[in-house]
């Protein structure tokens, strides 16, 4: 469809769960389209940290505003309690290894999604055209 963008993320910046005091790693996604931008942004031990930004630039009248999108999520990350039994993911790897219901964060169908993303902005890379995402699911 002709549409442009820019994909940023970082992790791990500064964080370690281990010191003392626990120091939170600074998490950032950022999507930079021609029609404005897309912020998910917190800390990893402060879900009151983080949230999910619009910045318009879609429209004259709105250019530059900004849109906090969901407002009472915070910022949900990892549980990092390094008590009890491990993490949720790995929790709900165990119940889905033992046919429990589980919290599915995303399906095969979200990576398979991501992974020909990626490929295709690889091939952008090279090829310096637009690339259109491979759909291997058609068909099937």
């Amino acid at each position: 469809n002709g549409a442009t963008f820019s994909l940023s993320g970082t992790s791990l910046l500064p964080g370690n769960a281990h010191s003392d005091p626990p120091v939170g790693k600074r998490i950032e996604i950022k999507i930079f389209g021609t029609k404005g931008a897309v912020i998910y942004r917190g800390d990893d031990r402060d879900p009151s940290s983080g949230k999910l930004e619009w910045l318009r630039g879609d429209d004259e009248d709105e250019m530059g505003a900004v849109e906090v999108q969901c407002p009472d999520l915070g910022f949900e990350f990892e549980d990092l309690d390094q008590d009890g039994n491990g993490p949720a993911s790995l929790q709900c790897f165990i119940d889905s290894c033992l046919g429990l219901d589980y919290y599915v964060g995303a399906d095969c169908l979200t990576g398979l999604r991501s992974v020909q993303t990626i490929e295709a902005m690889y091939r952008s890379h090279v090829s310096g055209n637009c690339e259109c995402i491979i759909d291997s699911t058609e068909g099937s």
